[in-house]
């Protein structure tokens, strides 16, 4: 039983909070300790959850998954860390400055934080494909589609896809003149960047790169929302080989299964 990870959840009551708590419940290889959010009740064959952060960093759990929102993370991250707990972030939408406020709370208190946008494996495959690109395609947007529920616009994977992208010197060329304002979506790094915002869509994205006389589209598709539990659960296996900060499940991804 050495080998258990024992894992607390904030976020537990949300659609992806209650479905990662089960799934790590049904794995032998994760106790789920304890549940944490904003409003009380349980999560099914798994357990009560409390609405008090202070008792939930109180408890014997050593790795914390965030599925909360983003200003929860600016709230609170730093709080999770200092406690000594390993701290999976899966929320998006939190502030650029508190990348830089858990990654010093991590190093202070010798534990590790991971910064996962999207744990689908297919779609960090196509984030690391889209850096490599990057390097020989100076050109590239991104189309993201997600559900009508979800509370941000880019999307995460969207941003770290165009961040990864804006290392290798993208560049943007025009029109510069818009007929109709906002057409030619936002940018990031010389990136640009749509979001849609449709039913019947879960998480989807599209990177096209252009050169000359050619073109290349790397696109991923989660069909449900189940396909995220084996990131999720490899994320946790890594925390213990680093400590402070990194930022996308490929950095963990080598030498792991």
């Amino acid at each position: 039983m050495s080998d258990v990870i024992n894992v607390g959840m904030l976020g537990a009551a949300g659609r992806m909070g209650r479905l990662i708590s089960r799934g790590l419940h049904a794995d032998s290889g994760f106790s789920v300790g304890m549940l944490c959010d904003q409003v009380s009740g349980e999560v099914e064959d798994v357990g009560p959850i409390t609405t008090s952060l202070d008792e939930f960093l109180d408890s014997a759990v050593t790795h914390v998954v965030d599925f909360s929102l983003g200003p929860a993370v600016d709230a609170n991250g730093a709080k999770v860390l200092a406690a000594g707990k390993h701290y999976v972030v899966g929320a998006t939408g939190y502030a650029e400055e508190t990348v830089e406020a858990l990654r010093e709370a991590a190093e202070g208190a010798k534990v590790s934080c991971l910064l996962v946008p999207n744990f689908s494996i297919g779609a960090n495959l196509m984030m690391d494909f889209s850096r490599r690109a990057a390097r020989f395609f100076r050109t590239a947007e991104i189309t993201e589609r997600h559900h009508t529920g979800k509370a941000d616009a880019p999307s995460g994977t969207a941003l770290a896809t165009a961040r990864l992208i804006a290392d290798g010197g993208a560049t943007n060329p025009g029109p510069l003149k818009e007929s109709v304002a906002g057409v030619r979506g936002g940018g990031y790094g010389g990136v640009r960047l749509h979001s849609q915002r449709l039913p019947g869509v879960l998480a989807e994205q599209a990177v096209v790169f252009g050169a000359d006389g050619e073109t290349l589209t790397i696109e991923h598709r989660s069909i449900s929302r189940e396909s995220f539990l084996p990131g999720v659960k490899l994320a946790l296996k890594a925390m213990g080989g680093f400590t402070g900060l990194r930022i996308g499940l490929a950095s963990v991804m080598e030498g792991l299964q």
